[in-house]
């Protein structure tokens, strides 16, 4: 568990607001010039909703560079925390060798509306993508976030809450990686956005079958051409890739097998030759 590390509250995130900070306005021509930010693992609370809402954000020293960084939005499984979502994945050590921030959203009784699962947030009518976005606006208030790498991944129910961003929310997110998720029937994408789906073959709670039919539909609306490309990332893991999409997106369906409903490679599957924090972080940072 992370508990033991040190929280900062929000409000100390950059400096009292609107007293040391000025007015917000960037200093000349720098747009990081106001937002200097504060290493360190932030407990923050907004309003989203109607409802008090919260989410870690976890900000290492190493991306705070004076430019603009990457935003890693991360969505925990049902019945699970922002601070296990981070414990499993280690998305936060994966942010401070890369370079990055990373925010775990908590969801409504643990739970996330993916508009296909899971209570109670979709029977209470959650709107989690107007969460989503309220993270991401209020990590905006404070730091320098560069607009075009903004992605979400999350697992099992964070996983399908994942997707459900994919379908309804890539004006803001570049692009997406749902571990052990399910996808909407309904899809309809802003724009095209690249998307790395990780299923596991041998999952009893959430079939393979549901990534494989993901992998369809999304190349379907990313409009992807000929040909495919399979990998071997390690040696539980075949990746089937199709690079040659619209926007210049790639749409890839990584199968992993030897593990249940697990984070491949995380902290409940240690020894997994295939590391899905590793390849997620791969896969958002490439060009």
């Amino acid at each position: 568990m992370i508990s033991s590390r040190p929280v900062v509250a929000f409000a100390l995130l950059v400096c009292p607001w609107l007293v040391a900070c000025g007015d917000g306005s960037s200093t000349g021509s720098d747009p990081c010039a106001d937002k200097p930010g504060i290493a360190g693992l932030h407990d923050i609370a907004i309003e989203s909703g109607g409802r008090q809402r919260r989410f870690l954000l976890s900000v290492p020293q190493s991306a705070l560079t004076g430019a603009p960084t990457a935003l890693v939005l991360g969505f925990h499984g049902v019945a699970s925390t922002p601070e296990a979502f981070l414990a499993v994945t280690d998305f936060d050590a994966k942010a401070a060798e890369g370079g990055f921030v990373v925010a775990a959203g908590a969801g409504v009784d643990r739970s996330w509306n993916a508009g296909v699962c899971c209570d109670p947030a979709m029977s209470l009518g959650i709107d989690d993508v107007a969460f989503a976005r309220d993270m991401v606006a209020r990590i905006e208030d404070e730091l320098c976030i560069d607009h075009d790498r903004i992605f979400a991944t999350g697992f099992s129910n964070g996983g399908a809450m994942t997707f459900r961003l994919a379908c309804q929310a890539t004006d803001l997110f570049t692009a997406t990686s749902p571990v052990a998720g399910g996808v909407a029937s309904s899809c309809e994408p802003r724009r095209d956005a690249s998307i790395l789906i990780v299923q596991n073959v041998d999952d009893p709670v959430v079939p393979f079958v549901l990534g494989e039919l993901a992998f369809g539909q999304f190349t379907a609306l990313n409009a992807c051409e000929p040909p495919r490309v399979t990998t071997t990332p390690a040696a539980n893991a075949v990746c089937e890739a199709a690079p040659r999409c619209a926007g210049d997106t790639t749409t890839e369906l990584c199968a992993v097998s030897g593990i249940s409903h697990q984070w491949p490679g995380g902290a409940t599957d240690p020894s997994g030759p295939f590391r899905a924090t590793d390849a997620i972080w791969e896969f958002f940072a490439a060009p």
